[in-house]
């Protein structure tokens, strides 16, 4: 009896556990594009603020996009159609130290002409969608205007355009 008893509560525990390691993978939505290892949907004409594309993107799973490679910005500025787009960085913590909300390395940059502007209050990071270049801006500012979403590791390592067709635009 006391074997049976070990073996329920054995088996009981590595269930629970199993489901724990487990329960943050979600799959991403079925109209989501891969591309090199995750799945990205856009999500335009929000009109939100940082936090609350930040906020919408964990409620479905998700993360508000980070941007690691040259490539990536360009496949993620064409998935912005021409708007201004929040991405997942932030100073708000310390002016001028840019983070991923993530907590990944903040080594790829991509910044416009003059930025970061580094003033007070400008703490968080957009996409231009017509250039593709990074700049930082308020969270109210009202001309962010949608936000992409991220599921990391839910795509084949070779998904999505060739290196040859991410041809950023010109400056």
């Amino acid at each position: 009896m006391k074997l049976i008893i070990k073996n329920i509560i054995l088996s009981s525990l590595a269930f629970l556990i199993t489901g724990m390691l487990f329960a943050d993978k979600v799959e991403p939505p079925k109209d989501s594009v891969p591309f090199r290892g995750s799945h990205y949907k856009p999500f335009l004409d929000t009109n939100s603020t940082w936090w609350e594309a930040k906020f919408a993107c964990d409620d479905i799973g998700g993360e508000l996009v980070v941007i690691s490679t040259e490539k990536e910005n360009e496949f993620v500025r064409r998935l912005a159609k021409d708007n201004l787009i929040w991405l997942g960085g932030t100073d708000e913590f310390e002016e001028g130290k840019w983070t991923w909300d993530n907590g990944e390395p903040f080594k790829f940059k991509h910044w416009g002409d003059k930025q970061p502007a580094g003033t007070n209050g400008f703490n968080f990071l957009v996409l231009d969608g017509k250039t593709g270049r990074w700049a930082d801006t308020t969270d109210f500012s009202g001309k962010v205007k949608g936000y992409v979403c991220e599921w990391k590791g839910t795509a084949p390592k070779n998904a999505g355009p060739k290196d040859s067709e991410l041809k950023a635009p010109s400056k």
